[in-house]
């Protein structure tokens, strides 16, 4: 195999979506692979790395702030391809979950890398305003097809949570049969992620989660709170508790974890203010505003944004925005995933 074949084959499909566009136009042949489904599905289990993120801007539309604007991009940022101006609710490994704004609120569930997109069916449980949703989605090498579920808490009429699921295999929603009793507990929208088959969310207790496979709600051992503390990262932990019938409480404890220090090039300065209890702002005089996704870890002060590689110790500026202190940063991997 000619060198040309080697890139081909070992190098394209970890290459992020607007970096293989560019690509294409090197010959025929390149424009020809990376245009069949067999590559999509393949660059989208081999490429998995965060891209950027995306945001509400200050005009209401979905905009993307990009890590390398040279490898990373979509073709549309503010989503116009979708049939609604949306809102901009949860992503995961390329694909990206979005709400309407008509009276009726449908789901889109989307690749802003190819403009694919497809409207969900209306769920039977009233998900609120500012749904705590969650996508879930992990590509497999044996599954061309992109199976995915969207989780969503909601309080039903005797106070409780409840946990609808919907599920593309199913093409429907389903309410779980797990419920959550705790009068004195809310969970906060905008704080939802996924990691390894579980959906944890951040509440006014600590941390809640849904397990995917056995259904149960429980207070699990994750990342509930970080800040910033004399130019030093400091992240705190809860052990495990259940607050469901099906479960018995366990007492709680909190501890700090050993300190990571920030590059001595980013202008932010040492504070002692407490962080907010959601774990994504620190605020004070320097309205430090953080958020982890993966191994990057994005800090705001004022109007500046800074990317910090967590593996590598590594800081750059991403540039200036103007964007609300409470929007939520929803991570983006900037995969070729077909939805169909």
């Amino acid at each position: 195999m000619d060198l040309k074949g080697i890139i081909r084959e070992n190098a394209l499909p970890y290459l992020p979506a607007k970096s293989l566009f560019r690509c294409a136009g090197v010959c025929q042949g390149w424009r020809f692979q990376i245009s069949t489904a067999f590559f999509a599905h393949n660059q989208s289990n081999s490429f998995r790395g965060i891209s950027g993120f995306f945001f509400q801007s200050l005009a209401g539309m979905p905009a993307f702030m990009s890590l390398d604007p040279r490898a990373y991009g979509v073709p549309d940022p503010s989503l116009t391809f979708l049939p609604e101006p949306v809102d901009v609710r949860t992503s995961c490994n390329g694909l990206l979950c979005c709400q309407g704004r008509t009276p009726y609120r449908p789901y889109y569930i989307c690749n802003p890398a190819n403009k694919q997109s497809k409207e969900l069916p209306k769920p039977d449980g009233d998900h609120g305003p500012d749904p705590a949703v969650v996508l879930v989605f992990e590509p497999s090498i044996m599954n061309f097809t992109a199976n995915y579920k969207l989780v969503c808490p909601f309080p039903s009429e005797l106070g409780e949570y409840k946990f609808e699921v919907y599920s593309s295999d199913r093409g429907s929603w389903r309410t779980s049969g797990e419920i959550r009793f705790d009068d004195n507990e809310k969970l906060l929208p905008k704080t939802g992620v996924h990691v390894n088959g579980i959906v944890y969310w951040l509440s006014t207790r600590g941390v809640t989660s849904f397990d995917l496979n056995s259904e149960l709600c429980m207070i699990n051992g994750k990342l509930c709170a970080a800040c910033i503390r004399n130019q030093k990262f400091v992240f705190m932990l809860t052990n495990p508790q259940s607050h469901t019938r099906r479960r018995a409480a366990v007492k709680t404890w909190t501890r700090i974890l050993p300190e990571i220090k920030l590059d001595s090039t980013l202008p932010v300065e040492s504070t002692t203010c407490p962080c907010n209890y959601s774990g994504r702002y620190c605020d004070g005089h320097n309205q430090l505003h953080i958020v982890f996704v993966g191994d990057v870890v994005v800090l705001r002060k004022r109007n500046s944004y800074y990317c910090i590689d967590m593996n590598k110790k590594a800081s750059n500026c991403l540039g200036e925005y103007i964007i609300h202190p409470y929007e939520r940063f929803v991570g983006y991997v900037n995969g070729l995933v077909n939805l169909y």
